[in-house]
């Protein structure tokens, strides 16, 4: 048998419900899916404040609020495990995982020069100043 199976009798689609009462439905539906909007927008309103952009009244989109606060988030780790506050990304970058068969490290080699080094679009920043 089918799920989706729908009615041949020749009744109307409201099926004996009242109109008004799925039209109130609906209502508060929207009413809800509003507030949900407005809750997720204001969130990202305050995160944009709390990111550092250049320049600074920039109004960010949320793909690029959503990608600059990991980037942020991934430059304020580095500040703290490096406790650098002047390019601490590229140290922690520079760093390296011995190669598998070499346990405790000893004559590894960096890795290729084909991998591209990432930068810090808050490293970058701070040079400019």
């Amino acid at each position: 048998m089918s799920r989706n199976r729908r009615s041949t009798s020749s009744t109307s689609g409201d099926s004996g419900k009242d109109p008004q009462l799925t039209f109130d439905q609906r209502l508060q539906a929207n009413a809800r899916e509003r507030y949900r909007t407005h809750s997720v927008n204001s969130a990202f309103n305050n995160l944009r404040l709390l990111i550092p952009t250049e320049p600074p009244d920039r109004k960010l989109s949320k793909i690029e609020t959503l990608r600059l606060a990991k980037s942020y988030i991934s430059h304020l780790i580095a500040v703290l495990v490096t406790g650098n506050s002047q390019r601490p990304c590229a140290s922690t970058n520079q760093r390296h995982q011995p190669t598998v068969g070499e346990p405790d490290g000893t004559d590894a080699q960096p890795p290729p020069t084909y991998y591209r080094q990432s930068i810090c679009t808050f490293c970058v920043t701070l040079d400019k100043y």
